[in-house]
C-alpha cells in the first residue's frame, strides 16, 4: 500500500506523519531545543534534518510514494500541488519572502525525497493567490490588500466536508474561517479563495496574539511614537497583541477557565475577538452574495466551546459545521494522494 510522508516544522517543533489512503499510521513531534532559534529559521535545518532522520531510520517506509512539506510564505500562487524545484529551495533558503519556520517544509521534504527516491512536493502555501482584482483594491492607492491565509487547512476542510456530503468543491461557495494563533476568514469560490483577511498580519479580527483590523489613526500614532523601529512593531502587533496583549496569555482554555472564575475583563476581551469573528464571517457571507453551500469553522479555536456555541447561535440561519483542529499533516496527505490519483494536476514553481 502507498505511503506519503508529511512534514510540518513550526516554530518550536517539527511534526511528521505517516500516512495510507486509509488515515495516519504513524506521528511524531520532534521539539527543538532553544539554543537553535536563530534569526534565520534556515540555519536549523540541519538539526532538525537529522533529528528527524534518526526517527525515519526506525520507521517502515517500504511503500512510500512521495514527501510533502509545509508551504512556506512564497511569490503569490494559485493554490495546489507544487514540485520542490531549484527556484523554490532558492527562494526559501534566502527566506525571500519570510523568515518563517515552514520554510524548513520544502527543504526537509526535498532532502528526504532525494534520501528516498521519491518525489517532494508542498501543497496550498500561506501565499495561495487566487483573489479577484476587486478584492486587491485597499483604498490607498500604493497599497494592495495581500492573500496570505491558512490555504492548506481551508482547502482541506472545505474538500473533507464535500466528500462527506456528496458535493463538489468546485461548483460551490463556502465561507470558511480557520480560527487559530492567526485567524484567516475566506471566502472560498468554486473552490477558489477570491477574498481573505491577512491571516498573517491585517485586517479581519484579532487573534490570540496578533492585531487585526487598526483605527489607521492609532496605529500612526504608534508608528511614530520613537517607540519601536519597523521589524520591532512588526514583531509587537503580529505576536504580542490580541488576547496576550490584553490578557498576557494566547490560551483560549486559560481564558475560558478565567471567565468560569468570574473574570469580567478577560469576558470581555473573549466576546470582543468573538464579535470580530461574526462581522468577518458575515462581511465573507456578503462577498458570497449570502449563497454559500455551508459556513466550515475549523483550526485550534473550534476545539473551544465557549467560541463554537457563540458562532452557533448567531449563524443559525446557515448551514455552519465546526470541523475543529489544525489538521496540516492530514491536509497535506490529503493532497498527496489526489495528486497521486491524478485528481490534483502537479505544477512547477518557476
Amino acid at each position: 500500500m502507498k505511503k506519503i510522508l508529511t512534514i510540518s516544522p513550526g516554530s518550536t517543533s517539527t511534526k511528521a506523519g505517516l500516512f495510507t489512503s486509509r488515515g495516519k499510521i504513524d506521528e511524531i513531534s520532534v521539539s527543538v531545543e532553544q539554543e537553535y532559534a536563530r534569526k534565520n529559521v534556515v540555519q536549523e535545518y540541519g538539526y532538525r534534518r537529522d533529528l528527524l532522520k534518526r526517527f525515519l531510520e526506525k520507521t517502515d517506509l517500504s511503500g512510500l510514494a512521495a514527501v510533502v512539506g509545509r508551504g512556506a510564505p512564497l511569490k503569490p500562487m494559485e493554490g495546489g500541488v507544487y514540485k520542490i524545484t531549484p527556484k523554490l529551495l532558492s527562494d526559501l533558503r534566502e527566506c525571500r519572502y519570510s523568515n518563517h519556520a515552514s520554510n524548513l517544509g520544502g527543504l526537509l521534504a526535498h532532502y528526504f525525497g532525494e534520501l528516498y527516491h521519491v518525489p517532494a512536493w508542498i501543497i496550498d502555501p500561506v501565499s495561495v493567490d487566487e483573489f479577484d482584482e476587486i478584492s486587491r483594491i485597499s483604498g490607498v492607492p500604493e497599497i494592495k490588500r495581500r492573500s496570505r491565509s491558512h490555504a492548506l487547512n481551508i482547502k482541506a476542510t472545505a474538500r473533507k466536508w464535500c466528500d462527506e456530503h456528496g458535493a463538489t468543491l468546485e461548483k460551490e461557495n463556502f465561507v470558511v474561517a480557520h480560527l487559530g494563533g492567526g485567524i484567516s476568514v475566506c471566502a472560498l469560490k468554486l473552490g477558489k479563495i477570491r477574498d481573505v483577511n491577512d491571516g498573517l498580519l491585517g485586517m479581519g479580527p484579532f487573534s490570540p496574539e496578533r492585531a487585526g483590523a487598526l483605527p489607521i489613526s492609532g496605529l500612526l500614532d504608534l508608528a511614530f511614537s520613537g517607540d519601536y523601529t519597523r521589524k520591532e512593531l512588526d514583531h509587537y502587533l503580529s505576536r504580542e497583541c490580541g488576547l496576550k496583549g490584553y490578557l498576557k496569555t494566547n490560551d483560549a482554555r486559560e481564558v475560558v477557565r478565567r471567565i468560569q472564575e468570574g473574570d469580567e475583563y478577560a469576558r470581555l476581551i473573549m466576546d470582543a475577538m468573538i464579535y470580530q469573528i461574526e462581522k468577518e464571517i458575515g462581511a465573507m457571507l456578503a462577498a458570497c452574495h449570502y449563497a454559500v453551500k455551508a459556513v466550515l469553522i475549523t483550526g485550534g479555536l473550534a476545539h473551544c466551546s465557549y467560541i463554537t456555541r457563540r458562532l452557533q447561535d448567531h449563524f443559525s440561519r446557515f448551514n455552519l459545521h465546526i470541523i475543529p483542529g489544525e489538521n496540516e499533516l492530514e491536509a497535506m496527505a490529503d493532497g498527496g494522494f489526489r495528486a497521486l490519483k491524478g485528481d490534483i494536476p502537479i505544477q512547477d514553481y518557476v
